[in-house]
């Protein structure tokens, strides 16, 4: 028993820097561009962060290094290993059996864009001690997590990856990840890409997906039974993939995500965005205008949003022997359909139209 509690000072007084990480955690991804193609065989420093959060949310990181205001490094060589996994708007931790989830927003200006104001303990498949008040069931990680974090809600931190002029750089590893503080804590993760596997339909990127507007055409339950929130001909329902624009100003405002909103034509649901790995799309959670719509277009908001909110998806581009045209425009384009099926079990078919320009 003593030896066991030595062990967890240990990891926590190691763990220690990552109380001044406040509030992190999260998320995996395949990329593509504005105009050039940025994807997670070229990163750099120069990747925009919203492309860069992207490529890091198709890999899983397990934590190597960590270091100190002084630049020292030290290696982190904890059994089982701290496992990290990154989603837009969440951080995900794994040590063995035990599970932590963070939720981090984007509300920062650069160098240090997101802030961390919820950490929390996820159920797990660890097997509970039966003693009461015991907490010695819990991961030494998972200890060190509630210690460190818990103190430090006013921090902030980003994403930089470590390229092969740094001296942190490992050729161990197909991607190095670094997680800076604004407290001058530095985290070293080594990344294992996410399987792939073939997927059908044609290749769909952030090009794609922020070129067009969405119009939503079929919407069905798990059970392929139309979804009657969704299918109210007097109702369109639009999806828009935007990137913020990169300047001055947008970065003092906090505006620096990929982002999809959903739209009635009243308010607006949606959040952050990732194309991930097997053209897999995940969203974040942002709040959405609260004007009054009425009953039928307030429950369309609501349903909208609690199937999107935080969501996975499968998407599946097919391209019809037809063009496209919408009433922002006469000029025909290419016929797209996207699929789009949540893990919920829903499935929405998109058809593109052009996009309106602000």
């Amino acid at each position: 028993m003593l030896n066991h509690l030595r062990v967890s000072l240990v990891v926590i007084s190691t763990l220690l820097p990552l109380a001044l990480l406040g509030c992190q955690t999260n998320s995996l991804n395949n990329s593509a561009q504005t105009s050039t193609v940025i994807d997670d065989k070229n990163w750099s420093a120069s990747t925009p962060k919203p492309r860069l959060l992207q490529t890091i949310t198709k890999y899983e990181w397990q934590l190597t290094h960590v270091t100190d205001e002084n630049g020292q490094t030290q290696s982190f060589n904890h059994k089982p290993p701290l496992i990290m996994q990154v989603r837009p708007d969440i951080l995900l931790f794994e040590e063995g059996c035990h599970r932590y989830q963070g939720s981090f927003k984007a509300m920062r200006p650069l160098p240090y864009p997101y802030s961390l104001p919820d950490i929390r303990d996820l159920p797990d498949n660890c097997i509970a001690i039966s003693h009461p008040g015991s907490d010695l069931n819990k991961g030494d990680i998972q200890r060190a997590l509630e210690i460190v974090f818990a103190p430090y809600s006013d921090s902030y931190f980003r994403f930089d990856p470590v390229l092969p002029s740094s001296p942190l750089f490992s050729k161990k590893a197909s991607k190095q990840l670094a997680l800076t503080t604004d407290k001058g804590k530095m985290f070293i993760f080594s990344g294992t890409a996410m399987p792939k596997r073939a997927v059908s339909g044609l290749t769909i990127t952030n090009e794609i997906l922020e070129r067009y507007q969405w119009h939503l055409i079929s919407a069905t339950d798990h059970t392929n039974r139309p979804i009657s929130q969704l299918n109210h001909p007097n109702v369109p329902i639009t999806a828009s993939f935007d990137i913020d624009s990169y300047n001055h100003s947008d970065y003092q405002q906090g505006a620096f995500s990929q982002s999809v909103g959903f739209f009635t034509g009243c308010n607006g649901v949606g959040g952050s965005y990732a194309l991930s790995t097997n053209q897999t799309l995940l969203i974040g959670a942002s709040p959405s205008t609260l004007m009054g719509c009425g009953d039928l277009i307030n429950g369309i908001e609501d349903y909208l949003d609690r199937i999107m909110h935080n969501s996975s998806s499968q998407l599946t581009l097919t391209h019809p022997d037809i063009t496209s045209t919408s009433n922002i425009s006469s000029v025909p384009i290419p016929g797209y359909l996207l699929t789009q099926e949540l893990d919920s079990g829903e499935t929405l078919i998109w058809k593109n139209e052009i996009k309106k320009t602000p």
